[in-house]
Protein backbone atom coordinates (compact mmCIF):
# COMPACT_ATOMS: atom_id res chain seq x y z
CA UNK A 1 0.00 0.00 0.00
CA UNK A 2 3.17 2.54 0.85
CA UNK A 3 4.24 2.03 -2.94
CA UNK A 4 0.22 2.82 -3.82
CA UNK A 5 0.05 6.12 -2.05
CA UNK A 6 3.22 7.16 -4.46
CA UNK A 7 0.74 7.11 -7.03
CA UNK A 8 -1.25 10.50 -7.98
CA UNK A 9 -5.21 9.79 -8.30
CA UNK A 10 -7.55 12.10 -10.62
CA UNK A 11 -11.31 12.38 -8.96
CA UNK A 12 -14.48 13.20 -10.56
CA UNK A 13 -16.80 13.82 -7.66
CA UNK A 14 -20.61 13.50 -8.96
CA UNK A 15 -23.29 15.55 -6.47
CA UNK A 16 -25.87 18.28 -6.40
CA UNK A 17 -25.41 19.39 -2.84
CA UNK A 18 -22.93 22.08 -3.03
CA UNK A 19 -22.19 21.63 1.19
CA UNK A 20 -21.19 17.59 0.55
CA UNK A 21 -19.04 19.08 -2.39
CA UNK A 22 -17.02 21.12 -0.51
CA UNK A 23 -16.75 18.75 2.65
CA UNK A 24 -15.29 16.27 0.50
CA UNK A 25 -12.79 18.49 -1.73
CA UNK A 26 -11.69 19.23 2.23
CA UNK A 27 -11.51 15.71 3.55
CA UNK A 28 -9.38 15.13 -0.29
CA UNK A 29 -6.82 17.66 0.81
CA UNK A 30 -6.24 16.97 4.06
CA UNK A 31 -5.39 13.29 3.49
CA UNK A 32 -2.07 12.30 2.81
CA UNK A 33 -3.68 11.17 -0.37
CA UNK A 34 -1.80 12.47 -3.74
CA UNK A 35 -4.52 14.18 -5.88
CA UNK A 36 -3.63 15.88 -8.80
CA UNK A 37 -7.32 16.55 -10.25
CA UNK A 38 -10.58 16.81 -8.60
CA UNK A 39 -13.48 18.10 -10.65
CA UNK A 40 -16.91 18.16 -10.05
CA UNK A 41 -21.07 16.79 -11.66
CA UNK A 42 -24.28 18.09 -10.55
CA UNK A 43 -26.46 15.75 -12.42
CA UNK A 44 -25.71 11.79 -14.56
CA UNK A 45 -25.72 13.34 -18.11
CA UNK A 46 -23.06 16.04 -17.41
CA UNK A 47 -20.88 12.74 -15.45
CA UNK A 48 -20.99 11.00 -18.50
CA UNK A 49 -20.32 13.83 -20.83
CA UNK A 50 -16.72 14.41 -18.44
CA UNK A 51 -16.08 10.70 -18.18
CA UNK A 52 -15.71 10.68 -22.02
CA UNK A 53 -13.86 12.93 -22.55
CA UNK A 54 -11.25 13.21 -19.37
CA UNK A 55 -9.68 10.29 -17.66
CA UNK A 56 -10.10 9.76 -13.71
CA UNK A 57 -9.23 6.77 -11.28
CA UNK A 58 -11.76 7.48 -9.02
CA UNK A 59 -15.69 8.17 -8.88
CA UNK A 60 -17.61 9.58 -5.57
CA UNK A 61 -21.18 9.01 -6.71
CA UNK A 62 -24.08 10.24 -5.30
CA UNK A 63 -26.63 7.69 -6.72
CA UNK A 64 -29.54 10.28 -6.10
CA UNK A 65 -29.32 13.46 -8.85
CA UNK A 66 -31.24 15.61 -10.33
CA UNK A 67 -31.72 13.10 -13.58
CA UNK A 68 -31.53 9.93 -11.66
CA UNK A 69 -32.19 7.98 -8.39
CA UNK A 70 -30.82 4.68 -6.77
CA UNK A 71 -29.03 2.07 -8.56
CA UNK A 72 -30.10 3.51 -12.14
CA UNK A 73 -27.65 6.27 -11.60
CA UNK A 74 -25.08 3.49 -10.83
CA UNK A 75 -25.89 1.46 -13.38
CA UNK A 76 -25.28 3.58 -16.27
CA UNK A 77 -21.69 4.68 -15.31
CA UNK A 78 -20.62 1.48 -14.61
CA UNK A 79 -21.80 -0.14 -16.98
CA UNK A 80 -20.28 2.02 -19.78
CA UNK A 81 -16.88 2.32 -18.03
CA UNK A 82 -16.78 -0.98 -16.26
CA UNK A 83 -12.95 0.07 -15.67
CA UNK A 84 -13.63 2.66 -13.30
CA UNK A 85 -13.12 2.45 -9.87
CA UNK A 86 -16.83 3.28 -7.96
CA UNK A 87 -17.19 4.48 -4.39
CA UNK A 88 -20.55 5.57 -3.71
CA UNK A 89 -21.11 8.62 -1.13
CA UNK A 90 -24.92 8.98 0.09
CA UNK A 91 -27.22 9.86 2.69
CA UNK A 92 -28.72 6.39 3.30
CA UNK A 93 -27.73 3.94 5.66
CA UNK A 94 -29.82 1.18 3.94
CA UNK A 95 -27.54 -2.08 4.27
CA UNK A 96 -30.03 -3.79 1.60
CA UNK A 97 -29.13 -0.41 -0.61
CA UNK A 98 -25.49 -0.62 0.21
CA UNK A 99 -25.24 -4.36 -1.06
CA UNK A 100 -27.40 -3.61 -3.86
CA UNK A 101 -24.66 -1.31 -4.96
CA UNK A 102 -21.48 -3.85 -4.05
CA UNK A 103 -23.14 -6.01 -6.52
CA UNK A 104 -23.59 -3.57 -9.57
CA UNK A 105 -20.70 -2.65 -9.62
CA UNK A 106 -19.53 -0.32 -6.73
CA UNK A 107 -16.27 -1.12 -4.66
CA UNK A 108 -17.37 0.57 -1.63
CA UNK A 109 -20.41 2.38 0.14
CA UNK A 110 -19.77 5.68 2.30
CA UNK A 111 -22.06 6.99 4.69
CA UNK A 112 -22.18 11.21 4.34
CA UNK A 113 -21.17 12.61 8.06
CA UNK A 114 -19.81 9.67 8.62
CA UNK A 115 -16.15 8.99 7.91
CA UNK A 116 -12.96 11.61 7.99
CA UNK A 117 -10.22 11.98 6.10
CA UNK A 118 -8.08 9.04 6.78
CA UNK A 119 -10.93 6.34 6.10
CA UNK A 120 -12.00 8.34 2.93
CA UNK A 121 -8.50 8.24 2.09
CA UNK A 122 -7.96 4.09 2.82
CA UNK A 123 -11.19 3.81 1.03
CA UNK A 124 -9.90 5.44 -2.01
CA UNK A 125 -6.84 2.91 -1.87
CA UNK A 126 -8.36 0.11 -1.19
CA UNK A 127 -10.96 0.50 -3.70
CA UNK A 128 -8.52 1.27 -6.50
CA UNK A 129 -6.83 -2.10 -5.68
CA UNK A 130 -9.95 -4.36 -5.68
CA UNK A 131 -10.71 -2.81 -8.93
CA UNK A 132 -7.18 -3.86 -10.30
CA UNK A 133 -7.80 -7.20 -8.50
CA UNK A 134 -11.18 -7.77 -10.00
CA UNK A 135 -10.51 -6.67 -13.49
CA UNK A 136 -7.01 -8.88 -13.03
CA UNK A 137 -9.84 -11.76 -12.34
CA UNK A 138 -11.84 -11.03 -15.19
CA UNK A 139 -9.24 -11.29 -17.33
CA UNK A 140 -7.76 -14.19 -15.77
CA UNK A 141 -11.42 -15.60 -15.76
CA UNK A 142 -11.30 -14.57 -19.97
CA UNK A 143 -8.14 -16.71 -20.27
CA UNK A 144 -9.71 -19.43 -18.09
CA UNK A 145 -13.16 -18.81 -20.28
CA UNK A 146 -10.71 -19.52 -23.52
CA UNK A 147 -9.55 -22.44 -22.18
CA UNK A 148 -12.72 -24.25 -21.47
CA UNK A 149 -14.09 -23.68 -25.00
CA UNK A 150 -11.15 -24.62 -26.48
CA UNK A 151 -11.20 -28.19 -24.51
CA UNK A 152 -12.55 -31.04 -27.00
CA UNK A 153 -14.24 -32.62 -24.04
CA UNK A 154 -17.51 -31.93 -22.57
CA UNK A 155 -17.57 -29.67 -19.32
CA UNK A 156 -20.07 -28.74 -17.01
CA UNK A 157 -20.36 -27.03 -14.25
CA UNK A 158 -23.07 -28.45 -11.39
CA UNK A 159 -24.37 -27.27 -7.94
CA UNK A 160 -25.54 -28.63 -5.05
CA UNK A 161 -29.37 -28.78 -6.24
CA UNK A 162 -27.96 -30.56 -9.34
CA UNK A 163 -28.20 -27.73 -11.93
CA UNK A 164 -26.39 -26.98 -14.78
CA UNK A 165 -24.64 -23.47 -14.24
CA UNK A 166 -21.83 -23.55 -16.99
CA UNK A 167 -21.34 -25.35 -19.54
CA UNK A 168 -18.65 -25.14 -22.62
CA UNK A 169 -19.40 -25.35 -26.47
CA UNK A 170 -18.49 -28.88 -26.86
CA UNK A 171 -21.49 -29.67 -23.94
CA UNK A 172 -24.29 -27.20 -25.86
CA UNK A 173 -23.17 -28.82 -29.06
CA UNK A 174 -23.71 -32.47 -27.97
CA UNK A 175 -26.87 -31.59 -25.34
CA UNK A 176 -28.16 -28.45 -26.80
CA UNK A 177 -27.70 -24.93 -26.19
CA UNK A 178 -30.44 -24.32 -23.52
CA UNK A 179 -28.60 -26.84 -21.34
CA UNK A 180 -27.71 -24.15 -19.00
CA UNK A 181 -30.18 -24.40 -15.94
CA UNK A 182 -31.40 -27.57 -16.52
CA UNK A 183 -31.07 -30.60 -13.98
CA UNK A 184 -28.29 -32.95 -14.88
CA UNK A 185 -30.34 -35.59 -15.00
CA UNK A 186 -32.78 -34.39 -17.35
CA UNK A 187 -30.08 -33.07 -20.00
CA UNK A 188 -28.03 -36.41 -19.70
CA UNK A 189 -30.68 -38.66 -19.38
CA UNK A 190 -33.73 -37.05 -20.91
CA UNK A 191 -35.88 -38.39 -17.10
CA UNK A 192 -37.78 -35.04 -15.69
CA UNK A 193 -39.09 -36.93 -12.77
CA UNK A 194 -35.43 -36.83 -10.61
CA UNK A 195 -32.52 -38.32 -10.66
CA UNK A 196 -33.00 -42.32 -9.46
CA UNK A 197 -29.35 -43.28 -9.29
CA UNK A 198 -28.52 -45.02 -6.17
CA UNK A 199 -24.92 -44.20 -7.19
CA UNK A 200 -24.38 -40.65 -8.35
CA UNK A 201 -20.61 -39.82 -8.57
CA UNK A 202 -21.74 -36.29 -8.77
CA UNK A 203 -23.72 -36.25 -5.76
CA UNK A 204 -20.94 -37.70 -3.99
CA UNK A 205 -18.16 -35.92 -4.83
CA UNK A 206 -20.87 -33.15 -3.67
CA UNK A 207 -20.74 -35.08 -0.35
CA UNK A 208 -17.33 -35.90 0.21
CA UNK A 209 -15.02 -33.62 -2.03
CA UNK A 210 -13.07 -35.76 -3.65
CA UNK A 211 -12.22 -36.50 -7.20
CA UNK A 212 -14.33 -39.09 -8.72
CA UNK A 213 -14.02 -40.90 -11.93
CA UNK A 214 -16.79 -42.97 -13.87
CA UNK A 215 -18.09 -44.32 -17.00
CA UNK A 216 -21.89 -43.69 -18.13
CA UNK A 217 -24.24 -43.92 -21.05
CA UNK A 218 -25.68 -40.62 -21.54
CA UNK A 219 -28.05 -40.10 -24.15
CA UNK A 220 -27.73 -36.75 -26.61
CA UNK A 221 -30.14 -34.31 -27.64
CA UNK A 222 -31.13 -36.27 -30.65
CA UNK A 223 -32.08 -39.28 -28.42
CA UNK A 224 -28.75 -41.51 -29.46
CA UNK A 225 -26.72 -43.25 -26.87
CA UNK A 226 -23.47 -42.43 -26.30
CA UNK A 227 -20.95 -44.04 -23.62
CA UNK A 228 -18.86 -41.18 -22.21
CA UNK A 229 -15.95 -41.45 -19.27
CA UNK A 230 -15.94 -38.64 -16.85
CA UNK A 231 -14.55 -36.67 -14.08
CA UNK A 232 -15.78 -34.89 -11.19
CA UNK A 233 -13.97 -32.46 -8.95
CA UNK A 234 -15.24 -30.09 -6.82
CA UNK A 235 -14.69 -25.96 -8.06
CA UNK A 236 -16.48 -24.02 -5.75
CA UNK A 237 -16.97 -24.32 -1.70
CA UNK A 238 -19.46 -22.24 0.74
CA UNK A 239 -17.78 -20.38 3.92
CA UNK A 240 -18.58 -23.50 5.82
CA UNK A 241 -15.88 -25.70 3.69
CA UNK A 242 -18.86 -27.79 1.89
CA UNK A 243 -18.88 -28.08 -2.03
CA UNK A 244 -21.18 -25.90 -3.39
CA UNK A 245 -20.20 -26.81 -7.04
CA UNK A 246 -18.35 -29.37 -9.30
CA UNK A 247 -16.81 -29.49 -12.49
CA UNK A 248 -17.58 -32.33 -14.76
CA UNK A 249 -15.12 -33.13 -17.66
CA UNK A 250 -16.49 -35.94 -19.84
CA UNK A 251 -14.78 -37.93 -22.85
CA UNK A 252 -17.33 -38.96 -25.41
CA UNK A 253 -15.55 -42.98 -25.93
CA UNK A 254 -18.69 -44.36 -27.99
CA UNK A 255 -16.40 -45.22 -30.65
CA UNK A 256 -13.91 -46.43 -28.73
CA UNK A 257 -16.43 -48.83 -26.64
CA UNK A 258 -17.85 -49.73 -30.10
CA UNK A 259 -14.45 -50.69 -31.15
CA UNK A 260 -13.84 -52.38 -27.64
CA UNK A 261 -16.90 -54.38 -28.72
CA UNK A 262 -16.44 -54.99 -32.06
CA UNK A 263 -12.63 -56.51 -31.32
CA UNK A 264 -14.20 -58.84 -28.03
CA UNK A 265 -16.62 -59.60 -30.74
CA UNK A 266 -14.13 -60.84 -33.32
CA UNK A 267 -12.16 -62.41 -30.19
CA UNK A 268 -15.33 -64.55 -29.34
CA UNK A 269 -15.85 -65.56 -33.34
CA UNK A 270 -11.98 -66.27 -33.55
CA UNK A 271 -11.80 -68.70 -30.28
CA UNK A 272 -15.41 -70.56 -31.45
CA UNK A 273 -14.30 -70.87 -34.89
CA UNK A 274 -10.57 -72.26 -33.35
CA UNK A 275 -13.26 -74.36 -31.23
CA UNK A 276 -15.06 -75.70 -34.12
CA UNK A 277 -11.71 -76.32 -35.66
CA UNK A 278 -10.18 -78.35 -32.97
CA UNK A 279 -13.75 -80.26 -32.73
CA UNK A 280 -13.50 -81.06 -36.34
CA UNK A 281 -10.31 -81.93 -36.62
CA UNK A 282 -11.00 -84.50 -33.01
CA UNK A 283 -14.41 -85.97 -35.55
CA UNK A 284 -12.13 -86.44 -38.28
CA UNK A 285 -9.69 -88.55 -36.54
CA UNK A 286 -12.67 -89.93 -34.66
CA UNK A 287 -14.56 -90.98 -37.66
CA UNK A 288 -11.19 -91.95 -39.08
CA UNK A 289 -10.97 -94.55 -36.01
CA UNK A 290 -14.36 -95.14 -36.63
CA UNK A 291 -14.09 -96.18 -40.36
CA UNK A 292 -11.09 -98.34 -40.03
CA UNK A 293 -13.00 -100.61 -37.20
CA UNK A 294 -16.20 -100.09 -39.12
CA UNK A 295 -14.86 -102.34 -41.53
CA UNK A 296 -13.66 -104.86 -38.80
CA UNK A 297 -16.69 -104.84 -36.86
CA UNK A 298 -18.70 -105.14 -40.19
CA UNK A 299 -16.53 -108.59 -40.91
CA UNK A 300 -17.16 -109.98 -37.84
CA UNK A 301 -20.57 -109.08 -37.14
CA UNK A 302 -21.22 -111.05 -40.28
CA UNK A 303 -18.73 -113.58 -39.43
CA UNK A 304 -20.35 -114.21 -35.71
CA UNK A 305 -23.76 -113.98 -37.26
CA UNK A 306 -23.87 -117.49 -39.27
CA UNK A 307 -22.50 -119.61 -36.64
CA UNK A 308 -24.29 -118.09 -33.91
CA UNK A 309 -27.58 -118.12 -36.44
CA UNK A 310 -26.87 -121.96 -36.40
CA UNK A 311 -26.35 -122.67 -32.88
CA UNK A 312 -29.48 -120.89 -31.88
CA UNK A 313 -31.53 -122.65 -34.13
CA UNK A 314 -30.09 -126.15 -33.02
CA UNK A 315 -30.38 -124.72 -29.35
CA UNK A 316 -34.07 -124.54 -30.00
CA UNK A 317 -34.52 -127.81 -31.56
CA UNK A 318 -32.66 -129.14 -29.06
CA UNK A 319 -34.75 -127.62 -26.52
CA UNK A 320 -37.80 -129.52 -28.37
CA UNK A 321 -35.61 -132.43 -27.86
CA UNK A 322 -35.08 -132.36 -24.25
CA UNK A 323 -39.49 -131.61 -23.33
CA UNK A 324 -39.62 -134.91 -25.43
CA UNK A 325 -37.03 -136.95 -23.49
CA UNK A 326 -38.78 -135.87 -20.05
CA UNK A 327 -42.26 -137.10 -21.17
CA UNK A 328 -40.64 -140.24 -22.20
CA UNK A 329 -38.95 -140.60 -18.85
CA UNK A 330 -42.36 -139.96 -17.12
CA UNK A 331 -43.72 -142.62 -18.93
CA UNK A 332 -41.33 -145.28 -18.09
CA UNK A 333 -41.93 -143.95 -14.26
CA UNK A 334 -45.64 -144.38 -14.91
CA UNK A 335 -44.98 -148.09 -16.24
CA UNK A 336 -42.59 -148.64 -13.12
CA UNK A 337 -44.84 -147.60 -10.83
CA UNK A 338 -47.58 -149.82 -12.50
CA UNK A 339 -45.35 -152.94 -12.35
CA UNK A 340 -44.66 -151.98 -8.53
CA UNK A 341 -48.42 -152.07 -8.09
CA UNK A 342 -48.77 -155.72 -9.52
CA UNK A 343 -45.49 -156.94 -7.17
CA UNK A 344 -44.10 -158.97 -10.75
CA UNK A 345 -40.97 -160.43 -9.42
CA UNK A 346 -40.00 -161.21 -12.59
CA UNK A 347 -38.89 -157.63 -12.94
CA UNK A 348 -38.45 -156.95 -9.59
CA UNK A 349 -34.53 -157.04 -9.84
CA UNK A 350 -34.82 -154.86 -13.46
CA UNK A 351 -36.77 -152.16 -11.37
CA UNK A 352 -34.31 -152.41 -8.92
CA UNK A 353 -31.09 -151.98 -11.11
CA UNK A 354 -33.19 -149.17 -13.03
CA UNK A 355 -33.77 -146.58 -9.69
CA UNK A 356 -29.70 -147.62 -8.50
CA UNK A 357 -29.24 -146.38 -11.87
CA UNK A 358 -31.41 -143.06 -11.70
CA UNK A 359 -29.27 -142.46 -8.18
CA UNK A 360 -26.48 -142.82 -9.20
CA UNK A 361 -26.48 -140.90 -12.40
CA UNK A 362 -28.91 -138.33 -10.67
CA UNK A 363 -31.41 -137.81 -12.52
CA UNK A 364 -33.89 -136.23 -10.47
CA UNK A 365 -30.96 -133.15 -10.07
CA UNK A 366 -30.73 -132.73 -13.93
CA UNK A 367 -34.51 -133.03 -14.76
CA UNK A 368 -34.57 -129.79 -12.38
CA UNK A 369 -31.04 -128.57 -13.57
CA UNK A 370 -31.98 -128.49 -16.91
CA UNK A 371 -33.95 -125.93 -16.82
CA UNK A 372 -31.82 -123.60 -15.17
CA UNK A 373 -29.36 -124.32 -18.14
CA UNK A 374 -31.29 -123.45 -20.94
CA UNK A 375 -32.16 -120.05 -18.94
CA UNK A 376 -28.61 -119.03 -18.48
CA UNK A 377 -28.12 -120.48 -21.86
CA UNK A 378 -30.75 -118.03 -23.74
CA UNK A 379 -29.43 -115.05 -21.52
CA UNK A 380 -25.96 -115.98 -22.99
CA UNK A 381 -27.60 -116.10 -26.64
CA UNK A 382 -29.16 -112.75 -25.91
CA UNK A 383 -25.87 -110.86 -25.12
CA UNK A 384 -24.11 -112.48 -28.14
CA UNK A 385 -27.18 -111.24 -30.04
CA UNK A 386 -26.81 -107.90 -28.77
CA UNK A 387 -23.34 -107.66 -29.28
CA UNK A 388 -23.83 -108.32 -32.81
CA UNK A 389 -26.13 -105.96 -33.19
CA UNK A 390 -24.05 -103.15 -31.82
CA UNK A 391 -21.62 -104.42 -34.22
CA UNK A 392 -23.91 -104.19 -37.13
CA UNK A 393 -25.03 -100.72 -35.86
CA UNK A 394 -21.49 -99.51 -35.55
CA UNK A 395 -20.66 -100.70 -38.93
CA UNK A 396 -24.05 -98.91 -40.70
CA UNK A 397 -25.59 -102.71 -41.40
CA UNK A 398 -29.05 -102.34 -41.44
CA UNK A 399 -28.69 -98.38 -41.53
CA UNK A 400 -31.65 -96.50 -40.88
CA UNK A 401 -32.58 -93.51 -43.15
CA UNK A 402 -35.89 -92.43 -41.92
CA UNK A 403 -35.49 -88.69 -40.32
CA UNK A 404 -38.66 -86.58 -39.26
CA UNK A 405 -38.86 -84.24 -36.82
CA UNK A 406 -39.25 -85.70 -33.00
CA UNK A 407 -39.90 -83.86 -30.06
CA UNK A 408 -36.80 -84.31 -27.55
CA UNK A 409 -38.70 -84.48 -24.54
CA UNK A 410 -40.71 -87.02 -26.02
CA UNK A 411 -37.65 -88.90 -26.74
CA UNK A 412 -36.79 -88.51 -23.02
CA UNK A 413 -39.91 -89.51 -21.60
CA UNK A 414 -39.71 -92.84 -23.64
CA UNK A 415 -36.41 -93.84 -22.61
CA UNK A 416 -36.62 -93.14 -18.96
CA UNK A 417 -39.74 -95.59 -19.23
CA UNK A 418 -37.67 -98.52 -20.78
CA UNK A 419 -34.73 -97.33 -18.77
CA UNK A 420 -37.23 -97.59 -15.54
CA UNK A 421 -35.48 -100.68 -14.04
CA UNK A 422 -31.62 -99.88 -14.74
CA UNK A 423 -32.04 -96.99 -13.19
CA UNK A 424 -34.63 -96.76 -9.93
CA UNK A 425 -32.19 -98.51 -7.61
CA UNK A 426 -29.27 -96.56 -7.85
CA UNK A 427 -30.53 -93.12 -8.79
CA UNK A 428 -33.66 -90.15 -8.35
CA UNK A 429 -34.05 -88.79 -12.03
CA UNK A 430 -34.61 -84.46 -12.04
CA UNK A 431 -35.74 -83.38 -15.36
CA UNK A 432 -35.82 -79.35 -16.48
CA UNK A 433 -37.59 -80.01 -19.84
CA UNK A 434 -38.72 -76.68 -21.98
CA UNK A 435 -41.65 -76.98 -22.91
CA UNK A 436 -41.22 -78.51 -26.39
CA UNK A 437 -38.15 -79.25 -28.35
CA UNK A 438 -39.08 -80.11 -32.12
CA UNK A 439 -35.58 -81.79 -33.70
CA UNK A 440 -34.99 -83.39 -37.07
CA UNK A 441 -33.48 -86.78 -36.37
CA UNK A 442 -34.17 -90.77 -36.76
CA UNK A 443 -36.16 -91.37 -33.80
CA UNK A 444 -35.01 -95.18 -33.36
CA UNK A 445 -31.55 -94.09 -33.16
CA UNK A 446 -31.61 -91.37 -31.18
CA UNK A 447 -33.62 -92.97 -28.34
CA UNK A 448 -31.04 -95.81 -28.18
CA UNK A 449 -28.00 -92.33 -27.35
CA UNK A 450 -30.12 -91.69 -24.40
CA UNK A 451 -30.60 -95.07 -23.26
CA UNK A 452 -26.59 -95.93 -23.66
CA UNK A 453 -26.30 -92.41 -21.53
CA UNK A 454 -28.65 -92.96 -18.97
CA UNK A 455 -27.73 -96.50 -18.62
CA UNK A 456 -23.89 -95.30 -18.07
CA UNK A 457 -25.12 -92.54 -15.65
CA UNK A 458 -26.61 -95.75 -13.26
CA UNK A 459 -24.14 -97.87 -13.47
CA UNK A 460 -21.55 -94.80 -12.75
CA UNK A 461 -23.82 -93.99 -9.77
CA UNK A 462 -24.07 -97.43 -8.94
CA UNK A 463 -19.99 -98.47 -8.41
CA UNK A 464 -19.66 -95.61 -5.90
CA UNK A 465 -21.03 -98.19 -3.49
CA UNK A 466 -22.70 -95.69 -1.64
CA UNK A 467 -25.68 -95.97 0.58
CA UNK A 468 -27.88 -93.52 -0.61
CA UNK A 469 -29.06 -93.12 -3.94
CA UNK A 470 -27.13 -90.43 -7.20
CA UNK A 471 -28.99 -88.02 -8.94
CA UNK A 472 -29.48 -88.04 -12.86
CA UNK A 473 -30.42 -84.44 -13.92
CA UNK A 474 -31.93 -84.10 -17.46
CA UNK A 475 -32.07 -80.46 -18.93
CA UNK A 476 -33.76 -79.44 -22.25
CA UNK A 477 -33.64 -76.06 -24.17
CA UNK A 478 -33.31 -74.59 -27.87
CA UNK A 479 -29.87 -72.53 -28.74
CA UNK A 480 -28.90 -71.05 -31.80
CA UNK A 481 -29.63 -74.08 -34.71
CA UNK A 482 -29.50 -76.93 -32.09
CA UNK A 483 -31.75 -78.86 -29.54
CA UNK A 484 -29.68 -79.15 -26.32
CA UNK A 485 -30.01 -82.34 -24.49
CA UNK A 486 -27.69 -82.20 -21.05
CA UNK A 487 -28.02 -85.46 -19.07
CA UNK A 488 -25.69 -85.31 -15.56
CA UNK A 489 -24.88 -87.46 -12.94
CA UNK A 490 -23.16 -87.76 -9.80
CA UNK A 491 -21.06 -91.17 -10.21
CA UNK A 492 -17.50 -91.74 -10.17
CA UNK A 493 -16.73 -89.40 -12.87
CA UNK A 494 -14.10 -89.79 -15.63
CA UNK A 495 -10.45 -89.50 -14.98
CA UNK A 496 -8.93 -86.85 -16.98
CA UNK A 497 -6.00 -88.90 -18.83
CA UNK A 498 -9.04 -91.29 -20.59
CA UNK A 499 -11.68 -88.74 -21.30
CA UNK A 500 -10.63 -88.51 -24.97
CA UNK A 501 -10.81 -92.21 -25.30
CA UNK A 502 -14.24 -92.92 -24.31
CA UNK A 503 -15.55 -92.98 -27.76
CA UNK A 504 -12.82 -95.13 -29.26
CA UNK A 505 -14.31 -98.41 -30.08
CA UNK A 506 -14.13 -101.25 -27.42
CA UNK A 507 -12.69 -99.09 -25.07
CA UNK A 508 -14.11 -99.81 -21.75
CA UNK A 509 -13.68 -99.44 -17.78
CA UNK A 510 -15.94 -102.05 -17.07
CA UNK A 511 -14.40 -105.27 -15.79
CA UNK A 512 -13.41 -107.82 -18.20
CA UNK A 513 -17.77 -109.87 -19.60
CA UNK A 514 -19.37 -106.42 -17.90
CA UNK A 515 -19.08 -103.98 -21.07
CA UNK A 516 -18.04 -104.13 -24.58
CA UNK A 517 -16.96 -100.49 -25.23
CA UNK A 518 -19.43 -100.28 -28.14
CA UNK A 519 -22.05 -98.15 -26.60
CA UNK A 520 -20.40 -94.67 -26.35
CA UNK A 521 -18.74 -95.56 -29.83
CA UNK A 522 -22.05 -96.31 -30.92
CA UNK A 523 -23.57 -93.40 -29.60
CA UNK A 524 -20.95 -90.95 -31.32
CA UNK A 525 -21.21 -92.25 -34.45
CA UNK A 526 -25.41 -92.26 -34.42
CA UNK A 527 -25.37 -88.55 -33.07
CA UNK A 528 -22.16 -87.12 -35.27
CA UNK A 529 -22.10 -88.71 -38.55
CA UNK A 530 -26.12 -89.99 -39.12
CA UNK A 531 -27.84 -87.38 -37.04
CA UNK A 532 -25.00 -84.33 -37.82
CA UNK A 533 -25.40 -83.63 -34.06
CA UNK A 534 -22.68 -82.91 -31.70
CA UNK A 535 -21.94 -84.92 -28.62
CA UNK A 536 -19.97 -83.67 -25.86
CA UNK A 537 -18.12 -85.00 -22.71
CA UNK A 538 -17.23 -82.93 -19.55
CA UNK A 539 -16.20 -84.47 -16.48
CA UNK A 540 -14.71 -84.53 -12.59
CA UNK A 541 -13.66 -87.32 -10.51
CA UNK A 542 -15.62 -88.29 -7.65
CA UNK A 543 -18.25 -85.85 -9.03
CA UNK A 544 -19.71 -86.44 -12.11
CA UNK A 545 -20.25 -86.56 -15.82
CA UNK A 546 -22.51 -84.63 -17.86
CA UNK A 547 -23.09 -85.25 -21.74
CA UNK A 548 -24.18 -82.75 -24.13
CA UNK A 549 -26.11 -84.22 -27.07
CA UNK A 550 -27.28 -81.28 -29.38
CA UNK A 551 -29.38 -82.16 -32.51
CA UNK A 552 -30.18 -79.74 -35.32
CA UNK A 553 -33.45 -78.16 -34.94
CA UNK A 554 -36.15 -79.17 -37.05
CA UNK A 555 -36.50 -76.61 -40.27
CA UNK A 556 -39.63 -75.24 -39.21
CA UNK A 557 -38.38 -74.58 -35.66
CA UNK A 558 -35.02 -73.20 -37.05
CA UNK A 559 -37.08 -70.73 -39.71
CA UNK A 560 -39.10 -69.44 -37.11
CA UNK A 561 -35.60 -68.98 -35.02
CA UNK A 562 -34.34 -66.87 -37.88
CA UNK A 563 -37.54 -64.86 -38.23
CA UNK A 564 -37.44 -63.71 -34.68
CA UNK A 565 -33.48 -63.00 -34.38
CA UNK A 566 -34.26 -61.01 -37.74
CA UNK A 567 -36.83 -58.99 -36.37
CA UNK A 568 -35.49 -58.30 -33.38
CA UNK A 569 -31.93 -56.94 -35.28
CA UNK A 570 -34.08 -54.99 -37.37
Amino acid sequence: MEAETKRSFRILIVEDDQIDVKLLKRQLSQSRLPVTKVEQCECLKEALEQLATEQYDVVLLDMNLPDSKGLETLTAISSKYPHLTIINVTGSSDEGTALRALANGSQDYLIKCRFDPYVLSKSIQYSVERKKNELALLESTGKLNAMLEAISDHMTIIDVNLSIIRANNTAKATFGDDIVGKKCYEVFHHDKNGCMKNHCAIKEALVDGKVHQWESEVTDKNGQKRQFCSTANVVFWDQQGKPEAVIEISRDVTQTKEAQKNLVKANKELEKANREMKMMQSQLVQNEKLASIGQLAAGVAHEMNTPVGFVASNFVTLRKYIVRFQAMFGEYEDLINEIKKHKNKKYEDKIKAIEQSWKELRMDFIQEDIQSLFNESSEGFERVTSIIQNLRDFSHIDKGEDFDEYDLNKAINTTLKVAKNEIKYNAEIQTDLCETLPVWCNKGQVNQVFLNILVNAAQAIKSKEQKEKGNILIKTYARDKWGVCEISDDGTGIPPHILNKIFDPFFTTKPAGKGTGLGLSVSYDIIVNKQNGQLLVESQVDKGTKFTIKLPLSRKEQEEKILVETSTDG
